[in-house]
């Protein structure tokens, strides 16, 4: 499935409650060990057990496109 049909399929638009993010968004994500990443927010999934276990709901336009990131680490970029 392409990133394209997954949004279509998958994702909202509606951001999470407690953020400032939106779709289109640029963001710098980083991992455990602080190498940091800049993307673009595609959408936001809220179903799903790993969503409702985790809570994480921003999806970006990596090469992981299914995978679910925390809003709260994401960091905007102006």
């Amino acid at each position: 499935m392409s990133m394209k049909e997954y949004v279509k399929k998958n994702l909202t638009k509606e951001p999470p409650k407690d953020s400032n993010l939106k779709v289109g968004d640029t963001v710098n994500w980083a991992n455990d060990y602080g190498i940091k990443w800049t993307h673009k927010i595609i959408g936001f999934n809220y179903n799903g057990w790993f969503q409702a276990e985790y809570k994480k709901f921003v999806h970006l336009d990596s090469d992981a496109f299914w995978f679910p990131h925390d809003h709260k680490t994401l960091t905007k970029i102006k």
